[in-house]
Order: structure tokens, then sequence, then C-alpha cells
């Protein structure tokens, strides 16, 4: 009997099989080279197949040569009996070789697997597992992954004159493609959770390189319909202010008028209640819990510092909300002008300085280039990068996303410290006694040691950045109907992309020394310099 088509739905996500690339490590193992770049997903009696057998007590350690999202398939041989085994997930060697936190996901798993099976276990972000004989010996044919992810195709890329910087495009383009699940999650390791105040750097990077695909519109409408009456966004009302700058930046990208008629309740709800935390003189009165970002926590001037012009750019973003829908709620111009005008000091924080910017609230330029290396993090990182010019810009990214590459980084991270760099061994390494561990030994506030994710969607924003800022294509009209065409190529020497738009891709090509070359489809008008 067929399962009724009203009760089926289908998964968003392909899967694809990634064979091993390298052992990195083994005790009591024999045949281990089998498992590198096998294609086996199932035996039969009587099989040629190659083996690799892991004694009682004995373990071996795989690289599958990127993050992935997932798990792995276990195929068994016939010359054996039932054996425990111990399969550890890492995004890290030490991780695999440790005790991985257990957090959101399972990523420590004791299990019995019988002869001639074929087994899949895991759901999570790895790049190394290490698979241990705890009782009985282990006969494979192979320890495969199983990579889980949407598979939509990428329309936006970015090639340049610096081989790190497209390195950096392209690493950015994956950890995003790792995120977007079956809605977009925060991690696919730790955080496998929907963050309303996160997901803006995602949504940037989604729109610029995959186009309006659906997740993005699942993911806002699962946080709009099943909040909690009364409360904001994850219970943050800096998260809630985030949630309409990213719903108008889907608007604004994609000239979706469908997903802003269904939020017009929540934006005409909203909009009051958030001009009422302003007082007189414009300063913004935010409950608790009054969120920023990790670093400034403990830190309410720089809380506050942040909070303000990230309420004046959600209230401007609602008020062309509501004129679109032709709302009778109106955000008053006056009111707007008091937040502009209340400019509390970012006490040194380039978090907070990076939104005084964009909000043309300030000019900090002074703060984010003081020890312009310092104080950065991958979330605030992207809007740092749009606040700086160019060339600075471009210094920072290869300075601190490349210092990532560099550690063995095929995802970006949670968060990261230049100052986490010195001798440390990186993630593709085993530790070595006497020398950090650039995963074990650093993190801070909720992302401590093994706990911190080496796959975090928002640390992303290099994508969004390239096509925003290089090839500088910028909507001025809803759905790319009209355009800002301001490329900079800052210190490259050449630089070429596509940036999705509903009417098509815009190609653009840049040549120093030569005026720019961009390729728009019909429905889109150009406003140039």
């Amino acid at each position: 009997m067929d399962i009724s088509s009203e009760i089926m739905f289908s998964d968003p996500l392909k899967r694809d099989f990634v064979p091993c690339r390298r052992i990195v490590a083994q005790r009591d193992v024999r045949g281990a080279e089998h498992l590198i770049g096998s294609r086996v997903l199932r035996v039969f009696t009587a099989n040629d197949y190659p083996m690799c057998t892991i004694s009682k007590g004995g373990f071996v350690l795989l690289d599958f040569g990127m993050e992935l999202s997932g798990g792995i398939r276990i195929v068994t041989s016939g010359n054996m009996n039932s054996c425990r085994v111990r399969i550890r997930f890492g995004e890290s060697c030490s991780e695999a070789m440790g005790s991985p936190n257990r957090d959101h996901a399972l990523h420590d798993i004791r299990v019995t697997v019988p002869q001639y099976a074929s087994m899949t276990f895991g759901n999570t972000g790895f790049r190394f597992v290490r698979v241990d004989a705890q009782n009985g010996e282990l006969a494979l044919h192979n320890v495969i992954a199983v990579y889980e992810r949407r598979g939509e195709p990428q329309l936006g890329k970015f090639l340049s004159s610096d081989a790190l910087l497209n390195r950096i495009f392209d690493t950015s383009v994956h950890t995003i493609r790792l995120n977007m699940q079956d809605h977009i999650f925060d991690g696919v390791k730790r955080d496998r959770l929907i963050w309303g105040g996160d997901m803006n750097p995602e949504v940037m990077v989604i729109l610029r390189v995959f186009g309006d695909v659906p997740v993005i519109r699942e993911t806002l409408e699962l946080l709009r319909v099943h909040t909690e009456s009364g409360h904001f966004i994850n219970n943050y009302s800096s998260y809630s202010l985030w949630y309409f700058i990213t719903l108008f930046d889907h608007w604004f990208n994609t000239g979706d008028d469908a997903l802003l008629r269904a939020n017009r309740d929540l934006i005409e709800s909203e909009t009051p209640r958030f001009i009422g935390m302003v007082d007189e003189e414009g300063r913004e009165m935010l409950p608790p819990r009054r969120f920023l970002d990790w670093p400034s926590d403990q830190q309410p001037e720089v809380v506050h510092a942040g909070l303000q012009p990230l309420l004046l750019m959600a209230l401007r973003a609602m008020k062309k909300m509501l004129a679109h829908l032709h709302s009778q709620v109106v955000v008053p111009d006056d009111l707007l002008e008091r937040i502009q005008g209340h400019v509390p000091s970012p006490m040194g924080s380039k978090s907070a300085a990076a939104l005084q910017m964009l909000s043309a609230m300030a000019d900090r330029s002074d703060v984010l280039e003081d020890h312009p290396f310092a104080g950065v993090s991958t979330f605030f990182g992207y809007y740092i990068l749009l606040a700086k010019r160019n060339r600075p810009a471009l210094e920072l990214i290869r300075k601190y996303w490349g210092a990532m590459l560099k550690l063995g980084a095929t995802s970006f991270w949670e968060d990261f410290n230049l100052d986490w760099v010195p001798n440390a061994t990186g993630i593709d390494e085993l530790p070595v006694p006497g020398r950090p561990d650039i995963h074990k030994d650093f993190g801070n506030y909720c992302y401590k040691g093994l706990r911190h994710s080496l796959c975090h969607g928002w640390a992303a924003g290099p994508a969004a950045w390239c096509s925003q800022r290089i090839l500088g294509v910028e909507p001025l009209a809803p759905g790319f109907r009209q355009i800002a065409f301001h490329p900079d190529l800052g210190d490259l020497e050449y630089a070429e992309g596509t940036v999705p738009t509903p009417h098509g891709l815009i190609s653009v090509s840049l040549q120093k020394g030569r005026s720019p070359e961009i390729e728009v489809p019909n429905g889109v008008d150009i406003r140039e310099r």
C-alpha cells in the first residue's frame, strides 16, 4: 500500500558519497590503505573487495578532505562476528581523537555492528572520523562519508587576480552551502538551530551566490509563525530587529511581495512597539536581554552603542516596507532623526563602530583602522568589511580569513582571533605536546574548546562583500529593477563575476586601467557613478 501523498513531503536535501582521502593515524590495523578512495557501498557473499581489519583495541582516523554535513556509511565484511565500535566525528583531528561534545547532535557513538552490514551513522558536521574496535575484530570494506546538503546551483561567482581571495570566496560559499539544510542553520556541528539575529550575513551570501532560493523564505516564515505570541525572535529584542532587516534585504533583492505581505501583521504590530522603546532624546531603551555580540556581552556601554544604530537601521527598513504595503502605520521622520542624533561612543568596539558607519550615524574609521586586525569577529566581520574602504578591507580578508585557511580550514569558523595563531597546530594535524591546539585550547564565551563550531554560516561574509564591493553591484529598487554600479578593484589587477537577480544574471568584468564592463538582463536599469 502506498503512503498517502497527503502526509508525505519531500526531503529538500540531496545526498552524495565522499570517499576517504587520507589515513591520519592508526593502531593495530591491517589494510587501512584500502579505505582511501573506496566506492564500495554494499557487499555480498564471496565478494573480492579488499578489506581493512581493525583488531580489538585498535583504531583508524580518517580524513575526508573537507568539512561535510551528514554522517558515514560503514560496510562490514562477512569475515567477522558482531563487533562493538566507537565512532567519533570531528571538525578537527583533535576533536575526533578526543571527547567530542554532544550539543545539538551525536558526535560520539558506540554501537554494535554485524557482519555483511551497510549501515549509516551520524548527522552532524565533520571532516574527520575515528573508528575504534572496542569488543572484537572489525573487518571493513569501507567507511565512506554521506554528504547531505541542498542542491541549488551556484549562480553568483567571483574570480580575481588574487588566488587567496578566490579561495576565501569559494570557502565562504562552501560554508554557506553546508548550513543550508532543511532550514538555515548557524552551524552544522553545533548550533544546529535557527537564530533570527545571526542569519543576516548568511542570507546576504545566499542571495548573492544562489539567488532567491526557498530556504530563506522557509526559515523566515518558521520564525514568524512559531515564535510565541508577545515574544521577540529567539527572545532577544535585537534579534527581532535583525529579522526585519533580513526581511527587508530579502524583499529588496528579490522583489518578493508575497513574503512581505505575509509579514504585514507582524511589521504593523512590532513597529509601534519599537517606537515606544525610544526616549525623548532619541536614545534606544530596548529591554533585557540586551545583546549585540559575545565580546560586548558584559559591556553595557558598547551594547548600547551597537543597539542604537541597529534600531535605526531596522526602523528605516520597517518604514520602507510599511510604505510599500500602503499601511496606515508610520515611522515618523523626526523619530529617525532623533535616533540618528544620539551617537554614543563605541568604546573601541569595531562591531558597534561598523553599525554606526553603515547607518550613517557617525564616521568611525578611526576605530576600524586602529589595530585593524584585532577586535574582529567572524559574525561582525561582514559589517566591518562593508564599513571599510576596499583596500584595507582586502587586507583584513587576507590576514584574518586567510589565517584560518593556513590552519587547515575548509569552512569558516564560529569565531577566530589572530592571537591564537602563533605555533598552533592546525585542524588537520594531530595534537602535539607543548604546542597549542587551535581547536581544543582556544575559543571563548559559549564556544570554548571543542564546543567551538568550525563551520558557521555567519562567517561567510567575504563572499557577499566581494559581490557588493568589488563587483560593485547593488539594487536601488526592489528586485534589481534599478542598480548602482560602483566597482572597485582595490589593489587587484582584475576581477570578474556574476550576480543573480530575478531577471537573470548580471555579468561584470574589471581590468585595472580599463573601463569596467557590465552586462545586465532585460528589466534591469543601471545607474553608474
